[in-house]
């Protein structure tokens, strides 16, 4: 502090020599004084405390003048927000310390000193005071976990922590190093700019909470472990997710995967947004003790939004993180932040969302999960919470983003899809079901340079694709031109298309032959189209069926035609053609094109063999009937003869 003698009685005026790092600090002159500072954090976990003890050297070096004098006759310094038992000596005993939160919201001891300072005078003391265990997960003192924030005081300083042993370290922020059996930061030149956050752990003892919770899935076996000094923590997750459980599946549409029993173990962060991907093996799913209940839930979602459904890593977290809220909105439970709003004030890490990988960037990290959570949100919004769930189902049950939309995806059987959800196909199928324009949305935010590119040709192919599906007239969309789509292959995509409408327009033609014969399109023509597209072997398929169409429908002709009067005679009581044309007829609808092929030929041949066979028959006729009637001579010239004799 700094006295100044004028006409009116001295004027006390008070500067704060130190702050709370990232709080505001009013500038203070630095010839003014300097505090020198040492702080010891002597960390007791069985106590549930830590023990700070902050010896100063604090000297006045503002000098006086002719008209004016000074001196401080308090210190002001910034302790933390939880800090009790504040006290502090001096070489003669106590001094009286008041604490209390200035105008910045700084946490803030008094001290008065038993003596003003005069200039280049020195005093030296000592300020102590106790940080408990408590709510705050940032300063917490356990026999599990001990995580606090330690920083210097003054002009100069050095910070130094006693820890018990058999804990493991990490510390974030400014360096603490091991200096045989305690941490240390050495000589600290800015104390107001400098930051430990101190987490030592060792390997834990659990006690674990069970319930079992009926899902449309099946029955969820629900654990959940927390340390065995925070029994609290883990009724309290139980009880969130055995209700959240139900509502998650609902929300994400996919009945609960049987995974085996579902554990949620209380752990340490492994960064800073708390929503890191479990490491742990199965479905065991790790919840840092100092995130808020959301996290559970994002976490839990998870299970369901796992990386052999989702590929891309935006879209799982993006989508674990809004189903995580659309529940705990009926939970009431707080989200962390609104996501578009936290995603704005991250813009300065932005990066398309398709690029984003695991990363020790906070920055990064911060913003991947703010912004897909935000993206998310607004397609959902924009295509409908069905469109979602439809897409989910879907890729669950193995159908592309080109599958015909009207397809209901069938029930999911718990088997991993063929191809997980990639971005790409996110938008294909989103668009699909939706009908949305979404391509320019995904352009601006999420897809990485090379597939903005694409989109103008996307946009080109998906014309085509669609006037295709429309002229196959309900036979879809041949396999490789819907591959080569869905894997953004346009250049192969477009000619495929155009390959395939010619096939088409030559299908139509034979439908029409088809109907006009009598006969219907067997299912291997649409198969052939399905398979080959407009390629070789559907020409080839085209051909064989048209070649058979043609035979029939010539031998239906001739089988309806005036026959002759031989040939009516030929075909009395014997086989009959059209009965081998209606057995080519069945045939031939069920695919059997060589046994369609048989039956036209006996067919042809009967007929062929009609006026010879009733020539046949007629000769024979007359030759019975001259035998018959030389018969009759005969027996009439006997009977005469008999009746003449005497």
């Amino acid at each position: 502090m700094r006295r100044r003698r004028a006409l009116l009685p001295f004027l006390l005026l008070t500067l704060l020599a130190t702050s709370l790092p990232g709080a505001a600090v009013r500038p203070v002159a630095a010839a003014e004084f300097t505090l020198e500072s040492a702080a010891t954090y002597d960390v007791r976990p069985p106590e549930g405390i830590i023990a700070v003890a902050v010896d100063i050297s604090f000297t006045n070096t503002a000098p006086d003048t002719d008209t004016e004098f000074s001196v401080f006759p308090e210190i002001l310094l910034a302790v933390h927000d939880t800090a009790s038992d504040v006290t502090a000596t001096d070489g003669e005993g106590k001094l009286e310390v008041e604490v209390g939160v200035n105008a910045e919201g700084v946490n803030v001891a008094t001290i008065t000193l038993r003596e003003g300072v005069r200039f280049e005078e020195t005093v030296e003391l000592e300020v102590a005071y106790t940080l408990a265990d408590g709510d705050d997960p940032q300063l917490r003192v356990r026999p599990s976990v001990i995580v606090f924030p330690a920083w210097g005081f003054g002009t100069a300083s050095e910070v130094n922590v006693t820890l018990p042993g058999g804990y493991e370290v990490r510390v974030d922020g400014d360096p603490l190093t091991d200096a045989g059996g305690r941490l240390t930061s050495g000589p600290i030149a800015d104390p107001a700019q400098w930051l430990a956050l101190v987490t030592a752990t060792r390997p834990a003892e659990y006690t674990a909470f069970s319930a079992t919770v009926p899902l449309a899935g099946g029955t969820a076996d629900l654990q959940v472990r927390s340390f065995v000094d925070d029994t609290a923590w883990g009724e309290r997750t139980l009880d969130l997710v055995q209700r959240a459980l139900p509502m998650l599946e609902e929300a994400i549409g996919l009945p609960y995967p049987q995974v085996g029993a579902l554990v949620l173990t209380e752990s340490v962060a492994t960064d800073a947004s708390g929503f890191a991907e479990s490491e742990a093996a199965g479905t065991e799913i790790l919840v840092a003790f100092d995130q808020p209940p959301f996290t559970a839930l994002h976490q839990v979602a998870h299970v369901w939004l796992s990386s052999e459904l989702v590929e891309s890593r935006w879209i799982r977290e993006g989508m674990a993180s809004d189903a995580a809220a659309r529940v705990a909105a009926r939970l009431e439970v707080e989200p962390p932040y609104d996501p578009a709003t936290e995603a704005a004030a991250r813009e300065a890490a932005a990066f398309p969302l398709d690029a984003w990988q695991a990363s020790a960037d906070p920055a990064a990290e911060a913003f991947g999960h703010a912004a897909s959570w935000a993206f998310v949100s607004e397609l959902r919004a924009e295509a409908g919470d069905d469109a979602l769930r439809t897409v989910l189902g879907r890729v669950a049950a193995s159908l592309g983003p080109y599958a015909a939309p009207e397809i209901d995806p069938p029930d999911a059987d718990g088997t991993a899809p063929q191809a997980p959800l990639t971005t790409r196909a996110l938008l294909d199928h989103l668009e699909s079901v939706s009908g949305a324009q979404l391509a320019a949305r995904f352009g601006e935010r999420v897809l990485v340079p090379a597939d903005v590119a694409m989109l103008e040709e996307r946009a080109a192919a998906r014309t085509a694709f669609g006037e295709l599906v429309a002229v196959a007239a309900g036979w879809d969309s041949p396999d490789p031109a819907r591959a080569a789509m869905t894997d953004w292959r346009f250049d192969d995509a477009i000619p495929m298309i155009a390959d395939a409408l010619g096939w088409l327009e030559a299908r139509d033609a034979l439908l029409d032959e088809m109907e006009a014969a009598g006969l219907s399109a067997p299912d291997r023509l649409q198969q052939a189209y399905r398979s080959f597209g407009g390629g070789v072997e559907a020409y080839d398929e085209l051909e064989a069926q048209r070649a058979v169409v043609r035979a029939y429908g010539a031998t239906a002709a001739e089988i309806n035609a005036e026959h002759s009067f031989l040939e009516r005679i030929g075909l009395i009581g014997g086989p009959d053609p059209a009965q081998r044309l209606q057995m080519a007829n069945g045939r031939f609808t069920g695919g059997d094109l060589r046994g369609a092929v048989e039956a036209i030929s006996e067919a042809q041949r009967i007929l062929a063999s009609a006026e010879t066979g009733g020539l046949i028959r007629l000769a024979s006729a007359i030759l019975v009937v001259v035998i018959l009637t030389a018969i009759a001579a005969l027996l009439v010239r006997r009977r005469a003869s008999y009746t003449a004799a005497p």
